[in-house]
């Protein structure tokens, strides 16, 4: 009934203009107000119904702006990161109906057991920005069993230290170059991609004339990326599309993408055909978009799991240190306790 309501009384289309216009076409923007609106929505919806609202309201303007943004976000991140959020709606002040089942049985105030809830679980709120970074994390691209147990690993000792960050403590109160340390190894361990890709960036941007020339030529399943700009009567909408390249062989009208670029008076290259039923026709390309750049994946790039063993050194670095601090804490305590004993 609320889905039916949101959807026939324009809300949906209202509620989706105002929050572009206040993100401004920024996809980070538009991330953190979809949580701030989970959460909103939660506190009075149960958790499915807020899921159904919000993502049938926003998913889709997540995925078109995330687009824009330079990124491909799998479908299925974008359902996990509304679901996540408006689980926890269940534990946000004032409703906080787990909180107020939970003081029922302790026999707590409900609003102080709230509002305590929202800051432990609050804490958790990385993990839904982190998958939607680093689509591993949901075994999405993982192809081995080895792999797999590798982000796991990986993710609990990340998970793990980014608890010892937010409480300060691990075995002993943190120091402040211990916190900085920690917020690094997280940062490497659940986005490895983010350093690896800066010392190598996994895309080579191709000039269009080579492209229309057919001087350059992709390699089966490389991976050929198109930043496009459509114009509509609302303004330009920024696009990415991503297409993989065929394996050759079979009828390729229009190369091997299905798509033709010719040039346009601004100096930029428009789409001037798309042949139907092709890659560029799937991937949502249309006749007039203006492709502003083409980039292609490098292939036989290091892999970005490299970073982890760096990752592990500077945990390791702060263990020792906690754990060093811990042993003379426990020998001057002993030292006390026997000085205590022989003065009594």
């Amino acid at each position: 009934m609320c889905v039916g309501a949101v959807s026939s009384t324009g809300l949906s289309n209202a509620l989706i203009g105002v929050m572009e216009t206040i993100a401004g076409g920024n996809f980070y923007i538009l991330l953190a107000l979809t949580a701030v609106l989970c959460v909103v929505l939660g506190m009075g919806l149960p958790t499915t119904v807020n899921y159904l609202v919000v993502a049938s309201l926003l998913a889709s303007v997540l995925v078109e702006l995330s687009s824009a943004a330079g990124l491909v976000l799998p479908l299925i991140a974008v359902h996990l990161y509304v679901f996540f959020f408006g689980l926890l709606a269940d534990s946000t002040p004032p409703v906080c109906l787990a909180a107020f089942a939970a003081a029922a049985i302790s026999g707590a105030s409900p609003l102080r057991t709230g509002v305590q809830a929202f800051f432990y679980d609050i804490r958790t709120a990385i993990l839904p920005v982190v998958f939607i970074f680093n689509p591993t994390l949901l075994l999405i691209g993982v192809d081995s069993i080895f792999h797999g147990v590798l982000v796991f690993v990986m993710s609990l000792l990340a998970i793990l230290a980014f608890a010892s960050l937010t409480q300060n403590w691990m075995f002993v109160r943190n120091r402040w170059w211990e916190s900085a340390v920690l917020a690094v190894a997280i940062v490497m361990l659940f986005r490895p991609g983010l350093f690896m890709d800066r010392l190598y960036p996994p895309f080579q941007t191709i000039a269009p004339e080579t492209f229309i020339s057919g001087e350059f030529v992709p390699e089966p399943g490389q991976i050929v990326r198109f930043h496009a700009v459509r114009e509509t009567r609302y303004g330009d909408r920024f696009k990415l599309f991503a297409l993989q390249t065929p394996e050759p062989g079979g009828l390729q009208i229009q190369g091997p993408f299905g798509v033709t670029l010719a040039p346009a008076d601004d100096g930029r290259w428009v789409v001037e055909a798309v042949a139907f039923n092709g890659p560029a026709q799937a991937a949502g390309m249309m006749f007039g978009d203006f492709v502003t750049e083409i980039d292609a994946e490098l292939k036989g790039l290091p892999p970005k799991e490299l970073v982890y063993p760096f990752a592990l050194a500077l945990l390791g670095i702060v263990i020792l240190s906690q754990r060093a601090r811990m042993r003379r804490r426990s020998q001057e305590g002993e030292s006390q306790a026997a000085a205590n004993v022989e003065a009594g």
